[in-house]
């Protein structure tokens, strides 16, 4: 056995899903199973952009890879299919290592992503529905859409021009707020907090945000620490682009007297907005098939579901959230293993009502503007929100891995 070829395939592997958005635990865990289907122990070290495998070879000398991730986003059908493959090559390892790289790569190569344009039309559905979830109307929507679509675009170019994230997320931000607040001082009749902050779904790290506290939680330090940099650098600089966008349009023209009031959804109303709304965000996020995108969405909306009832019975919003992220995680260990695919897609999109963008951004926002009190307030409960979800899941998944293990025991004993 070729023990250097071992160690580039796995290595290969853990980089493509370091770069596809996968979680921490799962490129660790992927890269061990590999390695042991060879009966072959191995170390793994990995932080969000690198990677580092040791592994003893059949004399005793010590083999090391370092590697560095470039991070592009979250592409949840490339997740899938390095998934899928990993799987088959535990299942049945070739007898020559070298074919752990050949395949690899050759599933990388014939993976292809959505059009820009059909990305740009999951924002507009993603940030309009989202802008009439938080409390907007069809006005709202239309116009949140629009500033979505803008800024997803300015974003999709920037990063293919190799432009650094933050300033990307400044200009797109800046761009987000000078089409809502544009067309909000043209004096139509929009609640334009509703139309802005669903626009901002397209740039807020609340998913990244609440994989920081995730990976605290389950003893990720490091990964856990270097995703939160990034995300309150992301939140600070959709802050700035924003906040830059309404000071200017400010001293152009004064904004209009009076506020539109923000619209109170039913329930059942609310739970269909976010249905549709998370339909949106599994295009960017590269879902293919109907019926996935259909069963992502339906997380959402039982999440929002659950946050509504527990709201209703009394509960705060940190406990509301842990008992909504409790059940989309239930919810998503059961598609996972329903559909043998990975639970990550179903969690991603699921979480995305409950994810605290929205309060990330007004406490970013309070920041900028001075308001220190209530920048500390909301922060606050931004980091209480993220770490409910981030408990919840870890509850579930840590009582599915005492099942697991259970079970394989009791095989064990038989």
């Amino acid at each position: 056995m070729d023990y250097n070829l071992l160690l580039e395939g796995v290595c290969e592997m853990g980089c493509r899903l370091l770069e596809c958005g996968a979680e921490i635990y799962r490129v660790e865990d992927t890269i061990r199973r590999l390695a042991r289907a060879y009966g072959v122990d191995v170390q793994v070290f990995a932080i969000p952009n690198c990677l580092i495998v040791s592994l003893m070879d059949g004399e005793g000398h010590k083999l090391t890879s370092m590697r560095q991730a470039k991070i592009s986003g979250t592409d949840l059908n490339r997740l899938e299919a390095y998934n899928a493959l990993s799987r088959r090559l535990c299942a049945n390892p070739p007898a020559d290592t070298g074919e752990i790289l050949k395949q690899v790569q050759e599933t990388g190569r014939g993976l292809k992503d959505y059009p820009a344009w059909v990305v740009l039309i999951g924002f507009f559905f993603g940030a309009g529905f989202f802008s009439m979830f938080f409390s907007g109307g069809w006005l709202e929507a239309l116009v949140g859409g629009l500033a979505g679509v803008i800024s997803g675009a300015c974003s999709i170019l920037l990063a293919r021009m190799k432009v650094n994230f933050f300033i990307n997320t400044v200009v797109s931000g800046f761009f987000l707020a000078l089409v809502s607040y544009g067309i909000y001082i043209l004096g139509l009749p929009v609640y334009i907090e509703a139309s802005i902050v669903g626009a901002t779904m397209v740039l807020v790290p609340g998913l990244v945000f609440t994989n920081f506290m995730s990976d605290l939680l389950t003893g990720d330090i490091v990964a856990g620490l270097s995703t939160f940099a990034r995300a309150v650098l992301t939140a600070g600089a959709i802050a700035i682009g924003v906040g830059a966008a309404i000071s200017l349009l400010q001293t152009i023209a004064p904004l209009p007297v009076g506020v539109v009031p923000p619209l109170v959804h039913a329930p059942l109303l609310a739970c269909s907005l976010a249905f549709v709304a998370c339909g949106g965000f599994c295009i960017p996020f590269q879902i293919r098939g109907f019926v996935g995108i259909i069963l992502c969405c339906l997380g959402g909306a039982l999440g929002w579901a659950v946050y509504l009832l527990i709201q209703h019975i009394g509960g705060s919003a940190a406990v509301s959230n842990l008992f909504a992220s409790m059940a989309v995680a239930i919810y998503a260990n059961i598609m996972s293993r329903i559909r043998k695919c990975p639970v990550t897609p179903y969690l991603v999109v699921s979480y995305f009502p409950l994810v605290p963008g929205f309060t990330l951004y007004r406490a970013m926002s309070f920041g900028i503007s001075g308001n220190i009190q209530q920048f500390l307030e909301t922060f606050i409960l931004t980091f209480a929100i993220g770490g409910s979800i981030a408990l919840g899941t870890l509850i579930v998944s840590t009582a599915m891995q005492i099942y697991q293990n259970r079970k394989g025991q009791r095989h064990v004993s038989l």
